[in-house]
């Protein structure tokens, strides 16, 4: 189903039933027929007494549910909402977790942790494929041009044909140890990095801030920041990477033409669930700017000093 083709209501009323949902996961988990996930078979038996349907192995007797093994896996949240939740998060503008919560009736924790999980998915469908070919690489900041010394360094990279326009698009936040903290910039070490981790190492050039951008890559890098700021309110920098993945997922599958929501519902039928823990967990990041001012009040009292000098 292609979700660019109908509004969110038509979609509801296709979906409106937690059979309707659980048939379409059906297909997208097993497109060639049931397969039993401990010994390959393909004959099953379908036990309907619960809210969500189990498949018996015919052979060795397991019993799967429609939901094990995929992104919402655990979850009490009626498949009706998740789909819901996959439409609207498959729109080109993506949804925040707040407006979210309010057009499919569930709590924002609840829509939050939809949200962060359906993400989960588009990251893996991001790490299942290196930039090849011909690839350009340049690093780019988020964040105000007021506020230069809390900006985010990032690195665009794009697969790009003969006319320098992108096939295939990475952005990602280079690890705070390859980053000049003062200057808020990405150092060599970390474009190299880049190119190790999600290149092919083929034919890949590297731009440097000073270099002359392609016409694309300052359109990338401008839509981005406006998409964060605009929906979100912008996005710190512990979660902002998998709102960078969310945004080139979509990028993606609009360069190749293929329906975002049938995309994204494969991606959710074969990624495994991750827990609220995981997602919340510590990770690498620069420090913000205002702790050496003692607050984010004097830190920007300092900014506003220095304006009206």
């Amino acid at each position: 189903m292609n979700s660019e083709d109908c509004s969110f209501a038509d979609f509801c009323r296709r979906f409106d039933t937690e059979q309707a949902c659980a048939d379409a996961l059906f297909q997208a988990r097993w497109p060639d027929g049931f397969r039993c996930p401990s010994c390959a078979d393909s004959r099953y038996y379908r036990i309907s007494t619960r809210r969500l349907p189990l498949y018996e192995c015919a052979h060795c007797g397991l019993q799967t549910s429609i939901i094990a093994g995929t992104a919402m896996e655990g979850s009490s949240t009626s498949l009706t909402r998740w789909f819901q939740a996959l439409f609207l998060l498959s729109q080109p503008s993506g949804i925040s977790s707040l407006r979210l919560s309010k057009l499919i009736g569930v709590t924002y924790k609840t829509a939050w942790l939809i949200s962060h999980k359906l993400r989960h998915a588009m990251q893996r469908a991001d790490a299942s494929e290196t930039l090849a070919g011909t690839v350009r690489v340049q690093p780019f900041h988020y964040g105000s041009l007021f506020f230069l010394d809390s900006r985010q360094p990032l690195i665009l990279g794009a697969s790009v044909n003969e006319q320098n326009e992108p096939t295939h698009v990475k952005i990602k936040q280079p690890h705070p140890n390859h980053v000049d903290n003062e200057q808020r910039s990405v150092l060599r070490f970390g474009l190299d990095a880049f190119e190790k981790d999600h290149t092919d190492g083929q034919q890949v050039t590297h731009h440097t801030r000073a270099d002359k951008s392609l016409p694309v890559f300052k359109r990338l890098q401008w839509f981005v920041g406006t998409w964060l700021n605009d929906t979100f309110n912008g996005i710190g920098a512990k979660h902002l990477q998998a709102y960078l993945d969310e945004f080139a997922f979509r990028v993606n599958l609009k360069l190749r033409s293929v329906p975002a929501f049938g995309a994204l519902l494969g991606w959710c039928a074969s990624t495994p669930t991750i827990i609220y823990k995981e997602l919340t967990k510590d990770r690498p990041v620069l420090p913000v700017p205002w702790r050496m001012w003692g607050s984010r009040s004097k830190w920007r009292g300092r900014h506003l000093r220095l304006w009206t000098a």
